[in-house]
């Protein structure tokens, strides 16, 4: 694997290559990514998650997650459908440098991997399914302003969240609705 590489290094300009930290192979996985999206559409309901493959070598991009099984690895952000599991779109981090959603100065790096991975599906009424990493208030006015309806948990202390929220939840309760236009 040290020596695998689809590209050639001197035709490579670092400077503009989308991904540099990815050079080596970024051609096949940039390949297969559009066949992911271009030979199947995937049903209403999606989910975006991560997920580690396990990786010992050494790599720029090389991620540690003590809580994941394979706690060493390469990371990828991995929009699927619900029902089958199927990738339709993936990204691998490779740092705070990777290329994002057009508009990602405006808003945090969680919003910007999810509108990222769901870029060619927006305004398309799909439905997406979050974790509490992703979640946010910001996230969801967003999507929700695109016809993309929002599921998840969200963490209490998120920016954006409201103060009847982050008060409401005693230690015994589970859970607490609130309500904020098409909101909930």
């Amino acid at each position: 694997m040290k020596f695998l590489h689809f590209t050639n290094n001197e035709t490579i300009d670092l400077e503009t290559h989308p991904q540099p930290g990815l050079r080596k192979v970024y051609e096949v996985y940039d390949a297969i990514n559009r066949k992911f999206k271009s030979s199947y559409v995937p049903e209403r309901d999606v989910s975006v998650d991560e997920s580690l493959l396990l990786y010992k070598g050494r790599l720029g991009c090389k991620q540690y997650l003590p809580k994941k099984r394979a706690r060493f690895g390469i990371k990828f952000y991995q929009l699927c459908e619900s029902s089958s599991g199927y990738i339709w779109n993936s990204l691998i981090y490779t740092g705070k440098d990777m290329p994002l959603w057009n508009e990602s100065p405006k808003y945090k790096s969680t919003t910007n991997i999810v509108m990222t991975l769901l870029e060619d599906l927006i305004d398309k009424g799909y439905c997406v399914t979050l974790d509490n990493f992703y979640t946010s208030p910001e996230l969801a006015e967003l999507l929700l302003s695109h016809r993309t309806d929002v599921y998840g948990t969200l963490r209490p202390n998120r920016i954006g969240v409201p103060e009847e929220i982050k008060k409401g939840l005693s230690k015994k309760e589970k859970s607490l609705d609130f309500r904020r236009g098409r909101f909930v």
